[in-house]
């Protein structure tokens, strides 16, 4: 099932698809779940390289693509379910209309990045969003709880990479980035503002790493 269930999610536009353990979670963030899947779709290189060039505030392909993700999430969901599984999409509308978003905080119980983590997919930057090495930030991800039974692919956490660079913090027009190093130990606030963030995702293609992405471009 699988191999089913990657190659429909491949077909519909998914870059990544991670089975990950999450049992070792709190009750609270598993919610009586002990798999998750993850589906990340990447942002395209030519979007990326124009938002560089120009400097432009640009939401348009940002918000198709998590639209996109959370779409799949959802169907992914339907599909487990229609197979006799429980499931759970952590969508943006699923998880609104159980009240799982804490609009106070601005966080749910189990965050999509902390998945993302387990599966050893990247790190959290200065900037306070998923950086990986084949995609730099420019990666929309969504995850899935559910009972299915399948292999699980977890590895170590990846510790940050941004080393002494601070672009993502000089660069922030709105002051909200910190420069703080993420840990364990080390929370959001500690990291990002985002009570007063403007979203001009400015910090995601500028990241070195993003920037690294497109330097492979053939358009």
């Amino acid at each position: 099932m699988l191999n089913e269930l990657i190659s429909k999610l491949h077909h519909q536009g998914a870059d990544i698809v991670k089975v990950i353990d999450i049992s070792m979670l709190s009750e609270n963030e598993r919610r009586g779940y002990d798999t998750a899947l993850l589906i990340g779709i990447a942002l395209s290189q030519e979007y990326i390289y124009r938002l560089a060039i120009e400097n432009r505030i640009d939401h348009s392909e940002f918000s198709k693509t998590e639209k996109q993700s959370d779409q799949l999430a959802e169907w992914t969901a339907d599909f487990i379910i229609a197979k006799g599984y429980k499931a759970l999409a952590q969508s943006e509308n699923i998880l609104l209309q159980r009240g799982n978003y804490d609009e106070s905080i601005k966080t749910t119980p189990l965050p999509h990045k902390k998945i993302a983590l387990l599966a050893g997919l990247g790190w959290i930057g200065k900037n306070n969003l998923l950086v990986t090495e084949q995609y730099g930030s420019a990666l929309s991800i969504c995850t899935v709880l559910t009972n299915l039974p399948l292999p699980t692919e977890n590895k170590s956490i990846l510790m940050p990479k941004c080393g002494k660079c601070t672009i993502c913090k000089d660069i922030c027009p709105v002051k909200v980035i910190h420069g703080k190093t993420w840990g364990l130990n080390v929370c959001r606030d500690e990291i990002v503002d985002v009570y007063h963030c403007k979203t001009c995702l400015k910090c995601l293609f500028n990241c070195p790493w993003t920037l690294n992405y497109i330097k492979t471009r053939t358009f």
